[in-house]
Order: structure tokens, then C-alpha cells, then sequence
């Protein structure tokens, strides 16, 4: 059995488990040629299992890729998430693609994090701080909670993301005004754009303007929208969500068609973030953690697949001299 990494000597029996032979969060196999892998959780090393690991080995890891999900194929490999344990299959799958599944899971673990009696007891201590620190004239150290406000949501959010969602310069094209602070509180205001190339923006609303007129807002565009909106919706929806709630949002999207085009599809209507609720809300937050998800696996998809082919090769090599 293995117990350490060939290429850098990591220890992999701390690493996971799968049956009888240890390994790190990621098993690689390729059924047609009798082949499974270690993936070193630090050097990414593929360690070949000896011969007689593969026979018991490989029927169970083919029936745990079955009932796996599909997170992302190339040409040649598939990344699946197995209850926890990934799984790289060598080979096309007919499973569907379901990246949405892994932030599906955030959003309900967010949930039972939120409901915990620490979260509570911890939450309860900020308030009653907060209360001190305003009757003694140190308001604002812990943070400017109200009674008539979801105190336990919004204690929550100071404590999970502070006040800040962005700093930068973002000027309003009417009156040349700079934003270069948004706080959280006025994240719900944030406005969907359409953007060229299926890139993502958002709108800031002008104080000085028209705040209704979103023609004039402190525009933010491409990677620097995507993150204060992903920043901004994890603030809005703290509470994480039900699997009901979750899949009534996948339903969303499936409805819009896609996560990117529900995305396209709520930036023609120019939707605020206070516009959107249950559903709509969580469905927004998953797609645009999907495209994000989905751009990184696929950076993730072809570094495997080059690994893939180096391991496969030494692999023939070592299978050959056996």
C-alpha cells in the first residue's frame, strides 16, 4: 500500500481514506487499462498502486464514479466528486455536468452554520457589546446594530465580512464624482449591466445623481465585478439556504437556460440586488460562483490531463518491467 509520495515523500495516510488503501482528497483510475493513481495532495505527484491494490481497487472506485458527480470533463479525463472524495476517471462519462453542486453545498453548509447554538451564543455577545459600546459613546467598535433590523443576521454579516465589500476609484460618467469606498449596507444596491464578450459589471448608484437613473452610476467591470458581487450576494444571503431552496434556485437556472445566461438575462432587465429575492437571489449566487468554478476547473481539467499523460506513460513503462 502506499504511505508516502514517490516524487516528494509527503505522508498519504493522514491525507483521506478510500477502503483499505489511503489516499489524499483525489484517486485517479483508468478502468480500461488496470491502472489507478495517488494524487499528492502537495506535489501533485501521480503515484502508481502496485498491481495487486488495483484488482480489489478498481471495480469500487468504477462504482463510486457511477453514483459520483460530474464536475468537469476534458477530451480524455473526468473530474468527479464522490461524497467528498474526487475522483479523476480516464475516460468520457455520461454523467451531467453539475458544478453547480459544489457551491449548492457551501449555501447549505453556510445554513447549519448559521442555525448552530455558537453562531448564536457569539452573535448574542456582539450585540450585547454593541449596546454597551453605544450607551458609553464607543459605537462602531463592534460594529452599529439596531433592534428593529434582523440584529442576528446583520450581526452575523459584521462579524463574517466586516463593512467593506470594495476600495478603489470608480467615477460617475454625469457629474465626475469618485467612488472609492462601497460599504456592505449599500451592496443591495448594486445593478446588473450588460457588459461586451459575456463579461460581468455592475452599477453602482451616483449619491450625487439621480439614484434611479442607471445611466449614472460608478461602474466596475470584468474580474474586479465578479468579485465584489460574489462578496456582496454571500453578504445578502448569510443565512445560506435549505435543499429546497437550493434546488428551487437550480430550477431558476435551468429555466434562464444556463448560469451565464441567467446572469445576461438579469442584466438586460438592469436588476438591483434588492430586486432579487429567494430564489432569484441564491440562483444569482450560484451561477456567478459557477462561472467562476467552471473557469477554474477547466484550468484544473487540462493540468490534469497533462499529468495524466506523463503518468500514463511511466505507468506503461513500470506496468511492462512488472
Amino acid at each position: 500500500m502506499l504511505r508516502h509520495c514517490y516524487f516528494c515523500g509527503q505522508s498519504l495516510a493522514q491525507q483521506g481514506e478510500f477502503e483499505r488503501q489511503r489516499a489524499p482528497g483525489r484517486v485517479a483510475f483508468d478502468l480500461e487499462r488496470g491502472r489507478a493513481w495517488t494524487i499528492c495532495g502537495r506535489c501533485h505527484g501521480w503515484n502508481l498502486w502496485s498491481l495487486e491494490d488495483r484488482q480489489w481497487a478498481l471495480p469500487m472506485l468504477e462504482r463510486g464514479a457511477s453514483r459520483a458527480r460530474l464536475l468537469y470533463q476534458t477530451e480524455n479525463v473526468a473530474l468527479l466528486d464522490a461524497e467528498g472524495l474526487e475522483l479523476v476517471r480516464v475516460g468520457k462519462t455520461e454523467l451531467p455536468e453539475e458544478a453547480w453542486w459544489r457551491y449548492g453545498r457551501e449555501l447549505r453548509s453556510r445554513r447549519i452554520r448559521y442555525q448552530s447554538r455558537v453562531s448564536k451564543v457569539g452573535v448574542a455577545t456582539y450585540a450585547a457589546l454593541s449596546c454597551i459600546g453605544s450607551n458609553v459613546g464607543l459605537a462602531g467598535i463592534t460594529g452599529d446594530f439596531h433592534l428593529d433590523d434582523d440584529l442576528y443576521a446583520n450581526v452575523t454579516r459584521w462579524r463574517r465580512f466586516g463593512n467593506t465589500a470594495w476600495r478603489g476609484r470608480a467615477p460617475c460618467p454625469a457629474c465626475g464624482s469618485v467612488l472609492i469606498k462601497l460599504f456592505f449596507y449599500k451592496s443591495k444596491f448594486l445593478i446588473l449591466l450588460s457588459a461586451e464578450g459575456g463579461q460581468l459589471a455592475i452599477g453602482i448608484p451616483c449619491a450625487r445623481c439621480d439614484p434611479w437613473d442607471f445611466d449614472k452610476v460608478h461602474r466596475l467591470d470584468g474580474p474586479v465585478a465578479e468579485r465584489v458581487l460574489r462578496r456582496a450576494l454571500a453578504y445578502q444571503n448569510v443565512e445560506g439556504a435549505s435543499w429546497a431552496e437550493i434546488h428551487a434556485a437550480v430550477r431558476t437556472i435551468e429555466a434562464a437556460g444556463s448560469a451565464q445566461q441567467l446572469i445576461q438575462q438579469l442584466a438586460a432587465e438592469r436588476r438591483s440586488l434588492s430586486g432579487l429575492r429567494g430564489a432569484r437571489s441564491l440562483a444569482l449566487e450560484i451561477s456567478v460562483n459557477e462561472n467562476a468554478e467552471r473557469r477554474q476547473l477547466a484550468r484544473e481539467g487540462a493540468q490534469i490531463e497533462t499529468a495524466w499523460r506523463q503518468a500514463d506513460e511511466l505507468a506503461a513503462i513500470i506496468d511492462g518491467e512488472l
